[in-house]
């Protein structure tokens, strides 16, 4: 069912094999499962161990090009319009890619056609937890952006897609909103 997907997110997969099952308990009996090496995980998709999704030789050419580009745009990276320019591809054709690569767990999209390396949301979300730490454990966008550059709109986004995921949640309202830690950062550390 999920053969084009390097796996399930953890929730989700509480959801559809043990409902009942409260998450802390679900969680502990999948780490078990990793540690049996009947489980595995890339980033935050749990996966059985021979499960792997591939791209043909002609999109990994087409994805390392677009995935150089976004690595090189760091906290700034390119719009799907602007890759589609620069590589001489159509949008729906990048957009498409794009969104096989992050199956896969090789990036993230933030909002429609934003995406970002795994490499940069790790360390975004190394950036939210220190302000987190020197803040009371509150992150203000204001903050965040001043640390990643830009402008308020994106360090926006980008809090808002921590939001999504369960790494952060948002509270408050006006001058007073903040984001704080509330789950596990969408990038787990490669082993």
């Amino acid at each position: 069912a999920f053969a084009d997907e390097p796996g399930v997110e953890r929730e989700r997969l509480r959801r559809m094999c043990a409902p009942q099952i409260p998450p802390a308990v679900f969680l502990a009996r999948l780490e078990d499962l990793l540690a049996e090496g009947r489980i595995a995980r890339a980033g935050s998709a749990w996966h059985l161990p021979a499960h792997t999704v591939e791209l043909s030789p002609g999109d990994r050419a087409r994805a390392d090009a677009l995935l150089a580009r976004l690595t090189n745009g760091a906290f700034d990276p390119p719009w799907v319009r602007d890759l589609a320019a620069a590589c001489d591809l159509q949008e729906t054709e990048v957009r498409s890619l794009l969104r096989r690569i992050a199956m896969r767990g090789e990036i993230f999209q933030v909002v429609r056609d934003l995406f970002y390396p795994r490499a940069t949301v790790r360390r975004m979300c190394e950036i939210v937890s220190e302000l987190a730490t020197l803040n009371e454990g509150r992150v203000r966008a204001a903050d965040f952006r001043d640390i990643i550059g830009g402008g308020r709109k994106r360090a926006i986004q980008i809090l808002e897609f921590f939001d999504r995921v369960g790494y952060t949640r948002r509270v408050g309202e006006g001058k007073c909103r903040a984001h704080m830690l509330r789950g596990e950062a969408p990038v787990q550390d490669e082993a």
